[in-house]
C-alpha cells in the first residue's frame, strides 16, 4: 500500500481503537465516553479526593477527544464515499483478464445490513496490509437491478433512480469490505482500487443472497427477515424490513404486525421462497400495526422504547379486554401526558403500560 502514508495509518488506527479494547467504531466510542463520564459524576458526588477526579477528568476528555476524532473521519469518509467514483479491479472469470472500471457503489435495497463495527475491522485490516484480496467481491450492474424491480441505495440508503444507476455497481457480496475501502480511498490517503471485483447476471438476487451467506448459520433472525423482503416480495416481510431498519428487534416487529413470533424454521421457509405457515391465532394487520407505531411516536416515544416487547403486548391485551376503539383512543391520548425519556425509562415489566393507557384515557 504504497499510498498509505503513516498519518493515514494513525487516523485510522484512532478512529477504529476505544481507550480498552482494540476496536472501537463510534457508538462504542459513545459508550466508553458515556461510562467514563458517569464515573466522573460518581467521584464528585462521593467528595473523591482531587487528584483522583482530576485524573479522571483527563480520561473523560481522552474519551471524548477519540470520539470526536471517530464521527470526524466517518463524516468525511461518509459524505465522500457517497459521491466518488472508484476504480473497481474487475475480473473476467472466462479469461482471468483484470481490467479497471469507474464506479460508485451503491446496494439492493434489504439486503443484511452493513455493520459499522465489521465495517471498522477492515479499515484496520487494510490500514495495516492484511487484507486478502484472494476474497471476490461479487457484483451486478445496478441499471440491471433496477429493470428487474429491485430497489437500489447509495451508501447513505438514498434511493437511486433509474437514470443514475447506470454510474454504479450494487455490491450483492463484501458489502464491508467495499465499504471499508471506499471510507479509506475518501480519505485521500489510500490508493482508489477495489481489488478482485466479480461482475455478475443473476435473475433472482433474494435466492442467490440466501446462498452465498449460508443461511442458518451465519445470519441472525434480523439478517433473515430483511432479506426475506427480497425472496418473497410479501407485504408483511416488506413492512418488517423497514421495522428492522429502523432499529426494532425482530420478535416485536413481527409481534406489532401479526401478534405472534414467526418460528425459525418459517423465516427460513421464507428465505428460501417456500409457503410460509404462520403460528396458529397469527392476524396480519399492517394497517393496525402502522397505527400503533405511529401514535407511540406522536406521544414522545422513541424507537428504543417502542421495540420492547410489552408495549405491544400490554396494548395488546389491553385491546382484547376492553375494545379496539378504547385502546386506540387511550394510545391517541397518550401524547397528553407529556412523557419524556425518563418516564418511559420507568417502564420496565408487563402491566406497566396498560396503566399508563388507563392514565391516558382519563386525562
Amino acid at each position: 500500500m504504497k499510498n498509505l502514508n503513516i498519518n493515514s495509518v494513525e487516523m485510522v488506527k484512532n478512529s477504529v481503537e476505544s481507550n480498552n479494547v482494540t476496536m472501537g467504531n463510534v457508538e462504542e466510542l459513545t459508550k466508553v465516553l458515556k461510562q467514563e463520564e458517569k464515573e466522573l459524576q460518581r467521584l464528585i458526588k462521593r467528595n473523591a479526593n482531587e487528584a483522583v477526579i482530576a485524573a479522571q477528568q483527563n480520561v473523560v476528555d481522552s474519551a471524548k477527544a477519540k470520539l470526536e476524532q471517530s464521527q470526524e473521519f466517518e463524516r468525511i469518509s461518509k459524505e465522500k464515499a457517497v459521491n466518488s467514483f472508484f476504480t473497481f479491479s474487475v475480473v473476467d472469470e472466462e479469461t482471468g483478464v483484470r481490467t479497471e472500471q469507474q464506479k460508485k457503489i451503491a446496494f439492493v435495497k434489504n439486503n443484511r445490513p452493513v455493520n459499522s463495527k465489521k465495517v471498522d475491522g477492515f479499515i484496520a485490516l487494510i490500514a495495516a496490509n492484511k487484507y486478502d484480496k484472494a476474497f471476490p467481491i461479487i457484483v451486478m450492474e445496478a441499471s440491471k437491478l433496477i429493470e428487474a424491480g429491485y430497489t437500489v441505495t447509495d451508501i447513505n440508503g438514498k434511493e437511486l433512480t433509474k437514470e443514475e444507476t447506470k454510474d454504479y455497481f450494487v455490491i450483492l457480496d463484501g458489502q464491508h469490505r467495499s465499504t471499508a475501502f471506499a471510507k479509506l480511498i475518501a480519505t485521500g490517503e489510500y490508493q482508489n482500487l477495489i481489488p478482485n471485483v466479480h461482475v455478475r447476471d443473476i435473475e433472482n438476487i433474494g435466492e442467490y443472497l440466501v446462498d452465498i451467506n449460508n443461511v442458518g448459520s451465519s445470519w441472525d433472525k434480523r439478517d433473515k427477515l430483511v432479506v426475506a423482503s427480497l425472496t418473497t416480495k410479501d407485504e408483511l416481510f416488506q413492512n418488517v424490513a423497514e421495522l428492522l431498519n429502523e432499529g426494532f428487534n425482530p420478535s416485536t416487529a413481527m409481534l406489532i404486525y401479526t401478534g405472534k413470533s414467526l418460528p425459525d424454521k418459517q423465516v427460513n421457509k421464507a428465505l428460501k421462497g417456500e409457503k410460509i405457515i404462520f403460528p396458529k391465532g397469527v392476524e396480519i394487520n399492517i394497517e393496525r400495526g402502522n397505527r400503533f407505531i405511529n401514535l407511540c411516536k406522536a406521544a414522545n416515544m422513541s424507537v428504543s422504547f417502542i421495540t420492547k416487547r410489552y408495549f405491544i403486548k400490554d396494548f395488546n391485551s389491553y385491546a382484547k379486554s376492553t375494545s379496539e376503539e378504547q385502546a386506540f383512543e387511550a394510545l391517541n391520548k397518550l401524547k397528553e401526558l407529556n412523557y419524556t425519556e425518563t418516564n418511559w425509562k420507568d417502564i420496565k415489566e408487563e402491566d406497566d403500560f396498560i396503566e399508563i393507557l388507563k392514565e391516558a384515557l382519563e386525562a
